[in-house]
């Protein structure tokens, strides 16, 4: 088989989060809507953040996996199941929403450098109404790949015969590529599996065409082999899977089979019917 190419890129576009945080998202985008199962990817990279900068209040989800990454930093997520937990570089945070959670991410004290990724998995059909629940994997427990100049996390998944302890509900491929400079590595991947690039810094190539910083690229089907270089090193992420079945309705934060049911969802938040996030307490700067 031929090795995946590039079939478009895409530069993520910024977005203000509350507190006026920027995020770079790169899905969904009209160009694409979603990568085998991922349906939302937020890459953010600031420095000196405050509790003022990063305080995103209880929302909801329905029908969706939000999982977060950090390379630096460190952010508090509490939710409406009673979880209060610190993510930290390495880690995964993933909480499965179902038939309804609410939750919150905040910065507890100024952090030097805030860099990472929130992505959205939707729940295949007849999952998407399961009881909410929430788990945290430690970065000791997700197994490292080392090539000579580079070395690739398995957040979900398998790489080989590496593979993520994170259960999942459908076929995922999540990997974190961190390379160092004349870097040429090729990887074996699912052939079924529809998979995206998103550059978080530095650049790589693939084929004769060059993927910079803040770019998402959707790579071809149907092969196995993923091969790059960077001259100058990189990190990025490798992402997608078994594709979601139709119908697959993304409305705000929610996941559903119909337009009409996630519309209901937004009215039920408006109305006060989602679960409430006991421990979620605003941040007061500057008072005692």
């Amino acid at each position: 088989m031929m090795p995946r190419t590039i079939l478009f890129q895409i530069k993520a576009k910024e977005s203000l989060l509350p507190g006026n945080f920027t995020v770079y998202r790169a899905l969904p985008r009209r160009e694409l809507r979603r990568v085998g199962g991922f349906v939302f990817l937020d890459h953010f990279d600031s420095e000196n953040v405050t509790p003022e900068m990063f305080d995103v209040p209880p929302h909801p989800h329905i029908g969706l996996q939000t999982v977060t990454y950090l390379f630096d930093g460190e952010i508090l997520h509490t939710d409406s199941l009673d979880f209060q937990q610190k993510i930290e570089p390495g880690a995964v945070n993933w909480m499965t929403a179902g038939k309804g959670i609410t939750h919150s991410e905040q910065v507890l004290e100024l952090q030097k450098r805030m860099h990472g990724i929130q992505s959205w998995v939707g729940l295949p059909q007849n999952k998407r109404k399961i009881e909410p629940s929430f788990e945290h994997f430690d970065k000791e427990n997700l197994p490292v790949v080392e090539f000579e100049n580079s070395k690739i996390r398995v957040l979900a998944g398998n790489l080989a015969e590496y593979s993520s302890p994170i259960p999942t509900f459908q076929e995922l491929t999540y990997l974190d590529f961190e390379v160092q400079a004349n870097c040429k590595l090729g990887i074996k991947t699912n052939s079924q599996h529809e998979l995206a690039v998103y550059l978080c810094e530095g650049s790589i190539e693939i084929g004769d065409q060059t993927v910079e910083r803040f770019s998402l690229v959707k790579l071809s089907d149907n092969e196995v082999d993923f091969i790059f270089s960077s001259p100058n090193g990189a990190r990025f992420v490798l992402f997608g899977g078994e594709k979601l079945p139709e119908p697959t309705v993304i409305y705000w934060n929610f996941i559903t089979d119909t337009m009409g049911e996630a519309k209901q969802a937004l009215i039920d938040w408006e109305e006060g019917k989602f679960p409430e996030v006991r421990k979620y307490s605003k941040i007061q700067v500057g008072k005692d």
